[in-house]
């Protein structure tokens, strides 16, 4: 039978891990939720931004943060933020595919059938979606497709 000690030691160190991990966890990730919260400020700002649902980060030559949601006109938006000039472009949800039809987009031109992920951003003067696909050997293949006309980048 464990003394009163050891059943303290124990669960002193287990509650020492468990804190080192979740302190781990949140210096890893203070980056993204610092640029995500950054990129909701300027679209409230560029785009009257009223309720951010969608959040990516696109980097290519460059890095760009774009925000999806409504303005409080009720319209549908991405704004596409430079990350490192703060210039934004505004779409309009609208006006181009959306994330489901860019994948659908992405697999019939790579025969691939499992998407990673999808993120919508800047990339040769034009919006861009660029779909993640995994092959089933674990190879990754990367589709651009212009926003407004569907055709690969």
């Amino acid at each position: 039978m464990r003394s009163n000690w050891q059943k303290w030691a124990y669960w002193g160190a287990l509650i020492i891990i468990v804190a080192g991990i979740f302190s781990v966890y949140l210096v890893a990730t203070a980056p993204r939720r610092n640029a995500e919260s950054q990129a909701i400020n300027v679209a409230e700002k560029t785009a009257s931004l009223t309720t951010p649902q969608t959040f990516f980060m696109f980097q290519r030559d460059e890095t760009y943060y774009t925000v999806g949601g409504k303005t409080k006109d009720g319209q549908s938006v991405f704004v596409i933020i430079n990350a490192r000039s703060g210039r934004t472009h505004t779409v309009s949800a609208g006006a181009g595919l959306s994330a489901t039809q860019a994948q659908n987009r992405a697999r019939q031109i790579s025969g691939q059938q499992q998407v990673e992920k999808t993120v919508l951003g800047w990339y040769r003067g034009a919006a861009t979606w660029e779909v993640t696909l995994r092959s089933h050997s674990g190879n990754y293949q990367y589709v651009l497709l212009n926003y407004r006309t569907g055709k690969t980048v």
